[in-house]
């Protein structure tokens, strides 16, 4: 009787464990899945969205949703977009899949589930972040097709024998093509001249997107800011990291192994003002400047500390 009682109370306590972990997880991540059809036609095209959302201390491991590491049989992936948001105190991590259906006959099917990790800051004094990994269950899909055939089976699978051309339909034919040829010169001219415009204007829509992924990056830093000199020397090669991405953004200058003299001279060459060129040109030669200097020395953290500030005014201003 003793034992069984002991057995008993045992179940309860991991029972309780269980749940109060169960209750921990779902607390720190909340998961939405949608699709923009609920069934699909052969050859049709449909997005397949995933959203995240999770607290400030927690880390998704963002390469379980990179497209070499998802599978989405018997879809095939065609392109993925992703991007990051702050909403209060939470971060919203959207992963957006482009998936092309091939499948025939009236079925149901399913697009795959997947499984992702991710780490969440322990209490104070804790030596390591908890890591766990969560599902994402699988979404239904219908198909219908008026081919209930396999594939291989299909009448659509059949070829036809090839007509002869005759040798004389071969004058009209080479002069039709060439006259579709000229014709479509000016066109070809047009669409030329537009590519610029097109390109500038894709620039555009995704302008706050990233200004986003920059705060993003200045904010991380700016909370691993150390007075350690070495750190420093890292803290200012992340800060370029960013800066470089700003510049070729905005004014397409590779600033990747330029000297600040040298960039100085490339940013000359275009229309900007004398608080962005000084600020942009100032993060290079003091990073540079921090690199060269004795492990201990001081005096960079306040340095890149209102460095930083001044790149974050450039990002606000944009």
């Amino acid at each position: 009787m003793r034992n069984e009682l002991i057995a008993v109370l045992l179940m309860l306590c991991m029972t309780s464990l269980m749940t109060a972990q169960t209750e921990e997880t779902q607390t720190d991540i909340s998961v939405e899945t949608v699709s923009s059809q609920t069934s699909v036609w052969p050859g049709d095209r449909i997005h397949y969205r995933i959203t995240l959302t999770a607290a400030q201390d927690v880390q998704i491991a963002m390469d379980d949703f990179d497209e070499q590491n998802v599978s989405f049989e018997p879809f095939y992936l065609i392109g993925r977009e992703h991007f990051t948001e702050e909403v209060g105190e939470e971060v919203r991590y959207v992963f957006d899949y482009l998936l092309a259906n091939y499948e025939i006959g009236d079925k149901q099917v399913e697009i795959p589930g997947l499984i992702f990790r991710y780490e969440k800051s322990g209490p104070a004094g804790a030596n390591e972040p908890t890591t766990a990994e969560m599902q994402i269950p699988p979404w239904p899909m219908s198909v219908r097709s008026t081919l209930n055939q396999p594939v291989e089976e299909s009448w659509i699978q059949e070829s036809l024998p090839n007509p002869a051309i005759p040798l004389g339909s071969w004058v009209p034919l080479l002069a039709g093509m060439a006259g579709l040829l000229v014709s479509s010169l000016p066109l070809g001219v047009w669409v030329w001249r537009k590519v610029p415009d097109w390109q500038a204007r894709r620039r555009q829509l995704s302008r706050k997107s990233f200004l986003r992924q920059c705060w993003l990056s200045l904010d991380q830093l700016e909370k691993s800011m150390t007075s350690n000199n070495v750190e420093m020397k890292n803290q200012y090669q992340d800060l370029e990291k960013v800066v470089q991405k700003y510049i070729r953004y905005f004014w397409e200058i590779s600033a990747q192994g330029l000297t600040h003299p040298e960039l100085a001279a490339r940013l000359n060459q275009e229309q900007l003002l004398p608080s962005q060129s000084d600020t942009l040109i100032r993060v290079f030669e003091h990073g540079q400047s921090c690199r060269y200097a004795p492990e201990n020395g001081g005096g960079w953290a306040d340095t890149f500390g209102q460095d930083l500030k001044e790149v974050k005014k450039l990002c606000d201003q944009a």
